[in-house]
């Protein structure tokens, strides 16, 4: 992806920065996933995309390493409180808006479309997920996981983009990541 590319769809879609990356460069610690396990955003076994249906830290991780880059996107908002739930899910959900309408743009730029988003919250295409009801997912081709449920490491992540990370009383920096480049196009890791 050409940086002018990237550019234009940063100052389309409202981003503060893009970035691609290689997905190397990509630091996963299984440890985090107690942060899911204790369930502060409530979905936590009540979300196709989230633990524990989503996968082991183990399985995510080699999903993500099929593909060899990324391309992630970083929004800076302001805030009336960083600690107020509701606000900052009504702002992941803007941010999640604009990460997909960011992928069509990348779509009719020509860009590979065969590998998958990686959110800064949780699935949220259904206004209620199918999850706690036993039915099946009515999206399941394009359900999406969380950053955290991956187990990325978000401060590296910034860091390696040379991107600003901060939760302030005032402001917000959200991450999404769009995974590419599939390293065996038949399906097999190499």
């Amino acid at each position: 992806m050409d940086q002018k590319t990237l550019e234009h769809i940063v100052k389309h879609e409202g981003f503060e920065k893009a970035a691609e990356i290689s997905t190397d460069d990509l630091v996963f610690v299984p440890e985090y996933r107690k942060f899911c396990e204790e369930n502060a955003c409530g979905n936590y076994n009540k979300n196709y995309a989230c633990p524990p249906y989503s996968g082991t830290p183990k399985e995510m991780k080699q999903r993500v390493l099929a593909y060899r880059r990324c391309i992630v996107f970083q929004s800076k908002t302001p805030v009336k409180d960083a600690f107020d739930n509701a606000e900052m899910k009504k702002l992941k959900r803007k941010h999640t808006q604009m990460t997909l309408q960011a992928m069509k743009e990348l779509k009719t730029d020509g860009m590979d479309m065969d590998g998958f988003p990686i959110m800064c919250g949780p699935c949220n295409f259904c206004e209620e997920c199918m999850m706690p009801s036993g039915k099946p997912c009515v999206k399941e081709s394009m359900r999406f996981s969380c950053l955290s449920a991956y187990c990325i490491d978000v401060g590296k992540l910034a860091e390696s983009c040379n991107m600003e990370i901060q939760w302030s009383g005032n402001e917000v920096y959200y991450f999404s990541i769009y995974v590419f480049d599939k390293k065996d196009k038949s399906g097999e890791i190499r």
